[in-house]
């Protein structure tokens, strides 16, 4: 047997295991399809997501959600309240593009030049479509369910608004959970880095060398910037290799330099620019007085200066002991053990970290690469498709997770 086949028929056996929610994944699995083809075809890009927003915000009205529109921008809450009080579980999706284009071959790729889901938001848009309607079907005994469809993942922002209009307010949610589609798994199986932090903080920066610029010709009546900023960059990756924690992790990494005109003149400037990711919030602190004090004390050296601009993003995604626990035995019990795959964290970023720092909260990843070599495209690949047959998995285990979350008596998840 294939192994996209394999994994189809493990969700099979949930008839026996699980009937009930294998027929409530089945009875929204068409529809959840042809809401993901929709959004695919229909990309919309950070704060853009008006139509998208639109269609959630129709979809939870239909299915009986109390519903907010133009949270944080473009975002949608909706809210479903069960018969009895009980925890508020919230889940959240991701609904912008990236901007570039959909070479995809399906007919449903997108109609907008330079505009493509390519990392995967119209799946988890889509997902967590398919676990509302569920619900909104089923009824809530006790406890609310809010579902936050979320703006501007891609650049970071998007979570942190909808915090501060309030999103996990009224009622106040008391745990979280979210996924992220990878090619990296195959369909029916799913991640989770063992680590307490298992996504990196992202942080941005600008360094301006300033020197005295003159004649190439004649270097010694010049402060060359050129070459203050090349001994800086070296001397800044001491930060990595000699002041922090080899067990740690940092990455600090350039991605511009911008100097010149012309070949035989030396500059007045130099701007760099470049990025620091890290896993501790700790670590993350010291990041920005060391770059500037590196920086400054080269310049300096060498008669000129330095200044540095230092923009902070999004922090760490905190997974919580209890949300992870609780992921994990709701895979177990439907999938088995050996379908939850432990990783190592990721240095990349994502902005469900705004949400995991002031709730309790899991973010986990589900696979979605199928025999069709078309799924192994990675996230922001011009190509990146994903098997929808991995919805099933998705919307079964956030189904699943959010009843166990819903079924603790104390509604304590810290």
């Amino acid at each position: 047997m294939k192994a996209a086949e394999a994994a189809v028929h493990q969700f099979e056996s949930l008839q026996v295991s699980h009937p009930d929610l294998y027929q409530a994944v089945r009875g929204v699995f068409p529809e959840t399809v042809e809401l993901r083809r929709h959004i695919r075809q229909h990309p919309e890009l950070a704060f853009e997501e008006t139509e998208t927003a639109k269609l959630v915000a129709a979809k939870l009205s239909e299915w009986g959600y109390e519903v907010r529109t133009g949270v944080g921008g473009t975002g949608v809450v909706g809210l479903l309240k069960g018969k009895a009080p009980g925890p508020v579980v919230g889940l959240r999706a991701d609904m912008d593009a990236l901007p570039m284009n959909d070479e995809i071959e399906e007919p449903y790729k997108s109609n907008r030049p330079g505009v493509a889901h390519t990392c995967g938001h119209d799946a988890h848009t889509a997902i967590l479509l398919g676990v509302a309607q569920a619900f909104s079907k089923a009824g809530l005994e006790k406890g609310s369910l809010k579902v936050i469809f979320q703006p501007a993942e891609e650049i970071g922002k998007g979570a942190q608004a909808m915090i501060k209009d309030q999103a996990l307010e009224d009622p106040q949610v008391d745990v979280m959970a979210g996924l992220h589609v990878h090619p990296t798994i195959r369909t029916g199986e799913f991640s989770l880095a063992s680590a307490e932090f298992t996504c990196a903080a992202v942080d941005i920066f600008e360094l301006q060398f300033k020197g005295k610029g003159g004649h190439a010709a004649h270097p010694h009546q010049t402060v060359d910037p050129i070459m203050i900023a090349a001994q800086a960059l070296v001397a800044l990756q001491q930060i990595v290799s000699r002041q922090t924690d080899p067990l740690d992790s940092v990455v600090l990494s350039f991605g511009q330099l911008k100097a010149g005109t012309k070949a035989t003149i030396i500059p007045d400037t130099v701007t760099v620019a470049g990025t620091v990711r890290t896993l501790k919030p700790e670590t993350r602190a010291q990041m920005e007085e060391k770059i500037r004090s590196i920086s400054e004390g080269v310049a300096r050296g060498f008669g000129g200066d330095c200044t540095l601009d230092y923009q902070y993003g999004p922090p760490s995604i905190k997974v919580g002991d209890v949300p992870r626990r609780m992921l994990e035995e709701t895979i177990g019990t439907l999938y088995g053990p050996d379908a939850l795959k432990e990783t190592l964290p990721s240095m990349g970023g994502e902005d469900f970290s705004y949400f995991s720092n002031e709730v309790p909260s899991v973010f986990f990843r589900l696979g979605t690469r199928g025999e069709n070599e078309r799924t192994a495209f990675p996230n922001h690949n011009s190509r990146f498709n994903v098997d929808e047959e991995a919805f099933l998995y998705g919307m079964s285990v956030l189904i699943a997770l959010t009843k166990q979350f819903l079924e603790n008596e104390k509604g304590d998840f810290r």
